[in-house]
C-alpha cells in the first residue's frame, strides 16, 4: 500500500492558508460578538432579504409617522393653549364690562373700554400663533397670519360704526361686518386661506383633519364681543353715556356666549389630540415589534458566537503549536 505525501514547501503553504482562514473567522467572530450583528446577512437569510427589507419599510414608515404625530401635537397644543388665553381673557373681561354697564360711570366706561381694546390685539395675536414657523388658524395658507392687525381692524369697524346713534345700530353694524359674505372681516379682516390645511397621516390608513381657522364663527363671536367694548375707546357713541353703557352690556353678553362656543371649539381639538396620543401609542408598539422582528434575523447569538469564538482560538493556538513543532524537525533528527 502506498503513501501518499506533500512537500515541504506544499506543507508550508497549507499551514498558511489554514492560519488565515483562521484569523478571518476569528476577525468574523470578534465582530459579531462586538456589535451584536450576523457579519454575513446573506447567509443569515438564506438569500431571502424579502423580509428584512419589509421590515425596514415599515420602520421608516414608522418613523415618518412619529415626525408627523410630534407635529401635530404641537400644532394642536399650541391650538389649545391659544384657545384658552382667548377665554381666559374673556372671562376676565365681561365682569368688568358688566360692573360699568351697571354704574353707568363716563370714567369707568372709557377705561374697561380701553382694557377691552388692548384685550382685542392680543387676542388677535393668539389667534396669529404661529409653530415651527407655522399659522395654524389660517388654513392652508401657514405662510402667513391668520387675521389683520388688531388696530387696523378696529379702524375699519370706527369707520363703519361712525355716525350710529344707538347700541342697537352699532351691534348690527359690528355684526354684518364681521358675519356678511364679502364683508369687511372676510375682505380685510381674516387674511388665511378660505382652504383648510390638508390632512395629516398620523398612521397607517389613518389621518386627522385639521379644519380649525379663524374665520370660523366660533372666532368671529369672540371678536365681535371684545370689539363692541373696544370702540367706544375709537370715539363710537361719544358722549351719549347711556348708548355706551348699552353697547357694553351687549359686549359683555357676547362675550359670555362666545365663551361656551370656544369650550365647544376646544373640545373638537382636544378629540384631535386624544386620537394623536393613540396613534403614538400604537407606533410605539408597533416599532418596537418590528426591531424585535428585525433582531431576531440579524443579531448574532452572544451564547453560541462566544462558544464559536473560544473554539477558533483553541485551534488557531494548535496550529501554531503543531506549526513550531513542524519547523524544528531535521532529518538527521530523523535518521537517529
Amino acid at each position: 500500500m502506498s503513501n501518499l505525501t506533500i512537500g515541504d514547501l506544499a506543507t508550508t503553504f497549507q499551514l498558511r492558508n489554514f492560519t488565515n482562514s483562521g484569523k478571518a473567522e476569528l476577525t468574523r467572530l470578534a465582530q459579531e460578538m462586538t456589535s451584536g450583528v450576523k457579519s454575513d446577512l446573506g447567509a443569515a437569510v438564506a438569500g431571502d432579504f424579502g423580509p428584512i427589507a419589509g421590515i425596514e419599510r415599515s420602520l421608516r414608515a414608522n418613523n415618518a409617522y412619529r415626525t408627523v404625530n410630534a407635529e401635530a401635537g404641537s400644532m394642536l397644543t399650541a391650538a389649545q393653549l391659544a384657545l384658552g388665553s382667548v377665554q381666559e381673557l374673556a372671562s376676565n373681561l365681561s365682569p368688568a364690562l358688566l360692573t360699568a354697564a351697571s354704574a353707568r360711570d363716563v370714567t369707568l366706561i372709557d377705561a374697561t373700554s380701553e382694557d377691552a381694546k388692548q384685550k382685542f390685539s392680543s387676542v388677535v395675536a393668539r389667534f396669529n400663533t404661529r409653530i415651527a414657523d407655522r399659522s395654524f388658524f389660517s388654513g392652508a395658507a401657514t405662510d402667513r397670519n391668520a387675521l389683520a392687525d388688531g388696530d387696523a381692524m378696529l379702524a375699519d369697524l370706527a369707520a363703519v360704526t361712525a355716525g350710529l346713534t344707538t347700541a342697537a345700530d352699532v351691534e348690527a353694524a359690528v355684526t354684518a361686518w364681521f358675519d356678511d359674505a364679502g364683508g369687511g372681516f372676510e375682505t380685510t379682516g381674516y387674511t388665511g386661506s378660505l382652504a383648510d390645511m390638508g390632512p395629516m397621516i398620523i398612521a397607517d390608513g389613518e389621518e386627522i383633519a385639521l379644519d380649525v381657522r379663524a374665520d370660523d364663527q366660533t372666532v368671529r363671536d369672540m371678536l365681535k364681543g371684545f370689539a363692541m367694548a373696544a370702540l367706544i375707546a375709537e370715539g363710537t357713541l361719544a358722549g351719549d353715556v347711556a348708548a355706551q353703557a348699552d353697547l357694553i352690556e351687549i359686549s359683555a353678553g357676547r362675550l359670555v356666549a362666545a365663551e361656551n362656543d370656544v369650550t365647544t371649539l376646544r373640545a373638537r381639538i382636544g378629540t384631535l389630540e386624544e386620537r394623536v396620543e393613540d396613534a403614538q401609542a400604537r407606533n410605539v408598539a408597533e416599532r418596537s415589534a418590528y426591531e424585535l422582528a428585525r433582531n431576531e434575523i440579524v443579531e448574532a447569538d452572544p451564547y453560541e458566537t462566544a462558544t464559536l469564538l473560544q473554539t477558533v482560538i483553541a485551534q488557531i493556538e494548535s496550529l501554531y503549536t503543531i506549526t513550531a513543532r513542524i519547523s524544528r524537525l531535521r532529518f538527521t533528527d530523523y535518521m537517529r
